[in-house]
């Protein structure tokens, strides 16, 4: 790989790897939020995560390519090092790195959030149940009581 082309993909990496960077800030605080039950916060947080997703988006196929102009798009991280002129070979090693690292820790973490809100949500949904079940009372907008109804009468909803 000629030098000009080394740099010109170098700087793209070190872009690139900033953008993970930045999403890796952003999912770790998302992890806090999550844990600590932010949900103003989260519903906050979804248009900036979704300027991640699409600036993600955008970055790969600028990626693809150059990789493609270059005529390395087979080449994975290892070969790509091998390739470059030695003048840059740390400094792409130094970028390569971490984008691996970002992409690690986001896919980890973000399988740990998910686990996390799934057995939020699991919670939440066995203390609504045993609150349907102990017979808590439920009012109309009028603060008229609502006499529950078995589904053995037939009347699953209830009556005032």
């Amino acid at each position: 790989m000629e030098y000009n082309a080394a740099i010109e993909i170098l700087e793209f990496l070190e872009k690139y790897s900033e953008h993970f960077n930045e999403l890796r800030a952003f999912i770790g605080e998302k992890q806090e939020k999550v844990a600590g039950d932010d949900i103003v916060w989260l519903l906050d947080s979804l248009n900036k995560e979704q300027t991640f997703v699409m600036r993600g988006n955008s970055l790969e196929a600028k990626r693809k390519l150059i990789f493609e102009e270059h005529g390395i798009d087979g080449f994975n991280t290892k070969r790509l090092i091998e390739e470059c002129p030695e003048e840059v070979k740390g400094r792409m090693k130094i970028a390569a790195d971490s984008i691996s690292e970002a992409v690690n820790y986001i896919k980890e973490t973000n399988q740990e959030v998910l686990e996390l809100a799934r057995r939020k949500l699991e919670a939440q949904a066995d203390i609504l149940k045993d609150s349907l079940i102990a017979g808590s009372d439920t009012y109309t907008n009028t603060g008229s009581k609502i006499k529950k109804m078995s589904s053995d009468d037939g009347n699953i909803i209830g009556s005032v």
